[in-house]
């Protein structure tokens, strides 16, 4: 399998305006047969997260995610969309500890998959507006890093998307990017947070305000 088209960055995080640590790089190759073929990796104080999944018509089929924290095992989590259910296998040491099957009832649209990592959240608000601007997603949960024993089990919630305007623009390393301004909501993501998507629906920058943190999430060293 050849891929004709190869992409890649890293997205910085800013909270309250400081530059912080987290670093998240990405790569993704296009398949000549379509699709593609995605992996992304966090490093963050404390923990590494890596994801590799692949995804067809902008949305993801399959990933896996592999979380190691300080002093704790390592766990992995496989999900998979098949025609009528999502399909979830973790393990935590090389042990197998959980497999869940989530049901998709006949006649109702797929629950989307987000692997965590923002190279996805472009494509998945993408699909949510195609889709009317709501629709059920699947994401691991890392609400408590410090659970183990429910880091990467599946999270079901409604989310929503609006666009905000379909014709603005961002500076991107000093050069203005058309793009589309988004709103995203639901779970942990309250109303006013707000995501920019540039061209094949990647995410340039969102902005998320949680309690007294302000974070800014921009993209960074595309090629």
């Amino acid at each position: 399998m050849s891929a004709s088209t190869l992409e890649s960055g890293a997205y910085e995080y800013r909270l309250n305006g400081a530059l912080t640590p987290i670093r998240e790089r990405w790569l993704r190759l296009r398949r000549e047969g379509g699709g593609w073929l995605i992996t992304s990796s966090r490093n963050a104080p404390g923990v590494e997260l890596a994801v590799e999944a692949t995804a067809d018509a902008g949305r993801v089929t399959d990933f896996e995610v592999n979380w190691r924290g300080e002093g704790q095992p390592g766990i992995t989590a496989c999900y998979s969309l098949l025609p009528d259910r999502v399909s979830v296998m973790r393990s935590r040491g090389g042990q197998v500890t959980e497999r869940r099957e989530i049901e998709i009832a006949p006649g109702l649209q797929a629950p989307l998959l987000s692997p965590l990592m923002r190279i996805f959240a472009g494509p998945l608000i993408a699909r949510l507006l195609e889709n009317g601007g709501a629709g059920a997603v699947i994401v691991p949960d890392i609400r408590d890093p410090q659970a183990p024993e429910t880091l990467l089990l599946p999270l079901l919630s409604e989310r929503q998307a609006e666009l905000m305007d379909a014709d603005s623009a961002l500076l991107v390393e000093g050069v203005s990017v058309p793009c589309r301004r988004c709103s995203y909501h639901g779970d942990q993501y309250r109303p006013g947070t707000q995501f920019w998507l540039g061209a094949n629906d990647v995410l340039l920058r969102y902005e998320w305000r949680q309690a007294q943190q302000h974070w800014d999430v921009r993209l960074r060293g595309t090629g």
